[in-house]
């Protein structure tokens, strides 16, 4: 059963409530070191599941169904409660890095297999660089900015501007382009001029989406990776970050993943985006406590 529409009061609260405590950790996080910032967000983790039982519900009914009985009921509450945290130090860590020079993105977060993105830079076409809502993704693009890769990313925005704006400047803070979901011929430029374009593919899509199975389950999917690689050739890369217990983190690229060559280019799209899948999975599988289980992934549509 669908939950019903929030009130619009309500919504409107909420929505206050979120720009206010934006803005006071990003001016926070303007003085306080990082790692007290990392305490924070551990703290902040077991009351977002306080105060969001509705979501905490969602994230305890996708665990289930995505790994049937590989956990038990409390290794299932321990993971949402370490997303809670994982989520809150993303925004903490995303409203620091103002504050943080190309060196000490460098030190902070270690980057390995960056030869496959160059690589795959060295055909001219670009790259169209596939995560997911897992890790940090917001430290992983910085990093790759802060390494010299010519990389935007797609914002798919706040549902308040004021917020929106916050987030934004702080991507543009690194050297990273930010493109609104609608401008693709942006997007196009961007990976004509040998750029890198990061996509997250691992949410719900209401247009431009085909249906297809995530964990075994049908849900939409965007098809905008590999529509936008085969229309300007660009290679299809995954990079991933990873956190560990002591919060250091650490940035992964794969093997690129093949754009399926058939000439029939809905078959194409369909292919490439289910190898796409596969690899998203995957890692959630080896990490589940990394990825956003909070989101309506299963949506249905009207």
């Amino acid at each position: 059963m669908r939950p019903r529409p929030k009130h619009p009061l309500r919504r409107g609260l909420e929505r206050a409530l979120t720009r206010a405590i934006t803005g006071v950790l990003y001016a926070l996080m303007r003085v306080l070191p990082l790692r007290w910032g990392r305490r924070l967000g551990h703290h902040i983790g077991p009351l977002v599941v306080v105060l969001c039982p509705r979501r905490v519900k969602l994230a305890l009914r996708n665990l289930e169904a995505a790994f049937g009985d590989r956990f038990t009921p409390a290794e299932r509450r321990r993971i949402v409660v370490n997303v809670a945290r994982n989520m809150s130090k993303v925004f903490i860590e995303l409203f620091k890095m103002p504050s943080l020079t190309d060196e000490q993105l460098k030190q902070l977060v270690p980057a390995k297999g960056t030869e496959i993105l160059e690589k795959a830079l060295a055909r001219g076409k670009g790259a169209v660089v596939i995560t997911a809502h897992y890790g940090n993704w917001e430290l992983a693009g910085a990093r790759g900015a802060a390494e010299g890769f010519p990389l935007a990313v797609i914002a798919r925005d706040a549902s308040d501007a004021g917020v929106a704006a916050t987030i934004n400047r702080s991507r543009e803070s690194k050297g990273l382009k930010v493109f609104g979901r609608r401008d693709l011929r942006g997007m196009i430029r961007h990976l004509g001029q040998n750029g890198c374009l990061c996509i997250l593919p691992d949410q719900s899509a209401k247009t431009e989406s085909v249906r297809m199975t995530f964990f075994g389950r049908p849900a939409w999917v965007t098809r905008g990776p590999a529509i936008l690689a085969l229309r300007t050739g660009a290679a299809l890369v995954p990079v991933f970050s990873a956190r560990d217990e002591g919060d250091d983190l650490s940035v992964y690229v794969l093997p690129e993943i093949e754009v399926d060559p058939s000439p029939d280019r809905e078959q194409a799209i369909l292919a490439t985006m289910e190898k796409v899948n596969r690899v998203i999975e995957a890692e959630i599988s080896r990490r589940p406590d990394h990825w956003l289980w909070f989101h309506d992934r299963w949506k249905e549509y009207q």
